[in-house]
């Protein structure tokens, strides 16, 4: 399936900051998405502390396919494709677990944990020994890397390695984490569906305009830390009226008006990180340690502007990582219109009791089916992938335009800070995400591809 590449740029447009609503739910651009994107990109798909034994396996997703993530025998990983060569049924009903092999339900055929072929009933009788299992053990992925305990994925033989397609921001991103030191995840990945696209969910993470609106009731159950006030006052809503009659104005929030309380980081391939320094978000609530980003190991890894960074990260297409709550979350597409939310939660293998169970209280609470903060997100994606259906709604473009065309890029010229941008709240990371989301569905080369996504000096 192709579209000409002349109608795939004219649904992004950088200069006027405005997206083709059809790009959340054409049936026919989400196939196209599945192969030149989820078909080739790097996507993470476990951590290794989930599999720590052999015979350890964990299912994930890459695009349609489900990967068996398993520890071997000599300590390494592999990533085999859950169909079974026969007929194609899966050889594992499981989401994690440990086996000694995985055997087909359909007709018996078993394989191994490294994916050979080991048994097939009636070998002898029924196949006259005329099957070849050396030819038919499970397919693996193209590649598979860890980077820092992070084990990635890919479909596609041609693609960069790992360290090369995350660049500095994606590296940044999983230092974030990693910079704390040994982590483990905790047991137990949060999923469940909502009826969206999945670039709305992708849309969100760098969001920092709508929190003191769509959260406020998230944050009066005090449940959670109140949202900080890094402007030091008030945002005014201009032309609407408070009761009083006076101009109508809402608590700060991770709302700022001031130039230099934002941070965005932006890369080849459409990663990106955007949210607040560390100085304007402070420890919201004491849910993480950030002193690990003063450590000559953290100065080695970061850059100075990268340190100050608590902003959300999007490993392009679909990994999101926040570290304010040592999270990562993944948007599986399971259609235009449905996506899955899987959210993985980290703590410190050196963590006492109190400050492991001060993590997972903060971020069950906020994100994931019961968290506050996702269910109250949720609502607006589903309003907006609906809204896109609509005959008229449809013809308006969506507006990315905060900031548009003042967002200055600085290069780091150590090599150590990925590009960045300054500034006040904005909608840049968004605007990159979808710029780079065209080039990828072109179907260009990798070489291409980098080059096409690599930041212009203005955004």
């Amino acid at each position: 399936m192709t579209i000409a590449t002349g109608k795939l740029r004219q649904l992004v447009s950088l200069e006027r900051g405005e997206i083709d609503r059809s790009i959340f739910s054409d049936p026919e651009i989400f196939e196209l998405e599945m192969t030149q994107i989820f078909g080739r990109s790097w996507l993470f798909l476990c951590h290794e502390s989930q599999i720590p034994k052999k015979g350890d396996f964990f299912e994930a997703p890459i695009g349609r396919d489900n990967v068996l993530v398993v520890r071997q025998r000599d300590g390494g990983i592999k990533g085999l494709l859950n169909t079974c060569e026969h007929r194609g049924n899966a050889v594992c009903r499981a989401e994690e677990g440990n086996v000694k092999n995985f055997m087909c339900t359909y007709h018996g055929w078993t394989y191994d944990i490294a994916g050979k072929l080991v048994g097939v009933p009636g070998l002898d009788e029924l196949y006259h020994n005329d099957l070849d299992l050396s030819r038919n053990g499970l397919r693996e992925v193209a590649q598979l890397e860890v980077y820092k305990g992070f084990v990635f994925g890919t479909l596609d033989p041609q693609a960069p390695p790992l360290a090369d397609f995350l660049g500095r921001t994606g590296r940044a991103g999983l230092e974030f984490l990693a910079g704390q030191g040994e982590l483990e995840a905790v047991p137990g990945i949060q999923k469940f569906v909502i009826p969206c696209n999945w670039k709305f969910a992708v849309d969100n993470l760098f969001d920092w305009y709508h929190p003191q609106i769509t959260h406020l009731s998230a944050f009066q159950t005090g449940l959670l830390p109140s949202p900080p006030d890094i402007t030091g006052s008030k945002m005014k809503i201009s032309g609407v009226a408070a009761p009083d009659g006076s101009e109508l104005q809402m608590p700060g929030g991770v709302v700022s008006g001031d130039a230099g309380d934002q941070l965005v980081f932006i890369d080849a391939f459409g990663h990106a990180i955007a949210g607040p320094t560390v100085e304007a978000f402070g420890d919201f609530g004491g849910l993480i340690d950030h002193s690990w980003r003063d450590t000559p190991e953290a100065r080695a890894n970061l850059g100075p502007m990268s340190r100050r960074s608590i902003g959300h990260v999007n490993l392009f297409p679909t990994c999101w990582i926040t570290p304010a709550f040592n999270q990562i979350s993944m948007r599986v597409p399971r259609g235009p219109m449905e996506t899955e939310i899987w959210w993985f939660t980290f703590v410190p293998k050196a963590a006492t009791p109190e400050q492991r169970a001060t993590i997972i209280q903060g971020a069950i609470h906020s994100f994931g089916p019961a968290g506050f903060l996702e269910q109250e997100d949720g609502e607006n994606w589903a309003q907006s992938t609906m809204q896109t259906r609509g005959t008229a709604s449809a013809k308006i473009p969506q507006l990315l335009q905060m900031n548009l065309r003042r967002g200055k890029v600085v290069h780091d010229s150590d090599g150590l800070d990925p590009p960045y941008i300054e500034c006040s709240i904005n909608e840049h990371g968004q605007l990159w995400t979808f710029a780079s989301w065209v080039e990828w569905l072109t179907g260009c080369d990798w070489d291409e591809l980098r080059e096409r996504t690599t930041p212009p000096d203005v955004i």
